[in-house]
């Protein structure tokens, strides 16, 4: 009697073979890197007295300069795409050369079309990982904010976007401001981000303070404050997002006098609060619950 085993794993699918596979890729290579270097001859000779250059001789620095990187684009073809028998061999190769220590694994290698297709995808998200991995190094510890008591429960936490007219404040485009605010009995606790990831600048500061006093608590007269009710006490911080090169911040911002009715903000600086409440920090980095949606006008999509 026949049987079959339920439990077997379905079977592999065949390779996908690369439509651009040249066998003779190797020789290809070698000519184009012949080419390469005595094109790279010549600019060296010519580029040396650039200065003193006929006419001739600047058309042929000219030829030369196409003629390299005519060479070398092909050299890389060889190497990126015309030597892979099949896209399984592609990404073997890519892992190997570039991603040794950190392997790059694609789903499903039949759902691109070329080896171009894939090795853009496959750069990508090497690209990101990499990227990922600095911003993870100067990201500040969530861990330091447990005894930071402002931003501690999320239940008390309401995030608000506002675009803010480029004629308000005489800049040069629209500005894409995110608070998230904590409410307590005995006050208010303000996080201010721009899109443009910082606002260390004092009077970037003074504008987001200005405007959120103007949307939320106060009314504006003849570029002075009259405020509509007691003010209650707010405490306002600045936060600017980790990236490959910057440091993620997390800052308290000091007046130069008490928020007073008809007064104009002034700020002294802004201290570093040494940690980074979780509901601040936007979601779409580890630990951060607000809900940014696409406010990050850097991301790549």
């Amino acid at each position: 009697m026949h049987t079959t085993n339920a439990s077997a794993p379905p079977p592999h699918p065949p390779a996908k073979l690369n439509p651009d596979y040249h066998a003779n890729w190797e020789q290809l290579h070698n000519d184009a890197n012949a080419r390469r270097e005595a094109a790279w001859a010549v600019k060296a000779r010519l580029l040396g007295r650039l200065p003193d250059l006929t006419d001739t001789e600047r058309a042929d620095l000219a030829k030369a300069n196409v003629e390299w990187e005519a060479a070398h684009q092909l050299c890389m073809l060889c190497l990126d795409t015309y030597q892979h028998r099949t896209f399984e061999d592609a990404m073997a190769w890519l892992n190997q050369t570039f991603c040794s220590t950190n392997p790059v694994s694609l789903p499903d290698l039949h759902a691109f079309s070329t080896i171009r297709q894939l090795m853009k995808a496959a750069y990508r998200i090497h690209g990101k990982r990499l990227e990922m991995e600095n911003i993870e190094r100067n990201m500040l510890d969530l861990s330091r904010a447990d005894n930071f008591s402002p931003f501690s429960e999320f239940a008390n936490c309401t995030t608000w976007e506002v675009i803010i007219p480029s004629h308000h404040y005489r800049t040069a485009s629209d500005i894409h401001a995110h608070y998230t605010v904590y409410e307590v009995d005995d006050g208010m606790h303000v996080a201010m981000q721009t899109a443009k990831r910082s606002i260390s600048a004092i009077n970037a500061s003074e504008m987001l303070i200005e405007e959120f006093l103007r949307q939320r608590v106060s009314q504006w007269t003849g570029r002075r404050w009259f405020f509509a009710k007691k003010l209650p006490a707010i405490t306002f911080y600045t936060y600017n997002p980790p990236s490959e090169y910057s440091k993620e911040m997390f800052s308290r911002v000091e007046l130069s006098a008490p928020l007073a009715r008809g007064k104009r903000i002034s700020v002294a600086g802004w201290p570093s609060v040494g940690c980074v409440p979780a509901a601040v920090r936007p979601n779409w980095l580890p630990g951060g619950l607000a809900d940014w949606g696409t406010f990050d006008d850097d991301a790549d999509t």
